[in-house]
């Protein structure tokens, strides 16, 4: 008898699909220009009130300099509408330092086969999936050193 391992999430090394979401301010962005000279990382989340969404994105708060210092900037794909991230923005004790996006519809989430998954994608300067990481709800993301390393790893060849 054989186990096969259902892979979650997109397919490594696959051309994601460009998209255009809006911020809590309705200010549109497109894939291609939130990347920065090594890619981005896209995280993605669910309700943005959650307890582990809310971990996850003051997680991120704090380490998003490292990845901009390693040309990889940040942004967050909620699954929920601009209103809601507008309250959580202004809500926020600290400034967000990255774009929170609205997938209202579910429509980034379906495409990237992200839909009832939170994750972090890391995608090149060409849009193909580097590294992912899907992550179940009792984790907030995955350990600092090993995302940085795939970072480094990343920028390392595309300079």
């Amino acid at each position: 008898m054989s186990t096969r391992i259902l892979e979650q999430g997109p397919a490594l090394f696959t051309t994601m699909p460009d998209f255009r979401l809006p911020d809590y301010n309705w200010k549109a962005y497109e894939l291609g220009n939130l990347m920065g000279e090594t890619g981005v990382l896209l995280a993605f989340i669910g309700d943005i009130w959650h307890p582990s969404s809310v971990r996850r994105v003051m997680w991120l708060q704090h380490h998003t300099p490292k990845f901009a210092t390693l040309g990889t900037p940040v942004a967050i794909i909620v699954r929920d509408e601009a209103k809601m991230l507008y309250g959580f923005q202004t809500s926020s004790p600290l400034p967000i330092p990255f774009p929170l996006l609205a997938d209202t519809k579910g429509d980034v989430h379906e495409d990237y086969e992200m839909v009832g998954l939170t994750g972090l994608l890391l995608l090149d300067k060409r849009h193909r999936l580097q590294a992912k990481w899907i992550i179940p709800e009792d984790r907030v993301w995955v350990k600092l050193p090993q995302l940085v390393a795939e970072i480094e790893a990343l920028r390392a060849i595309t300079q």
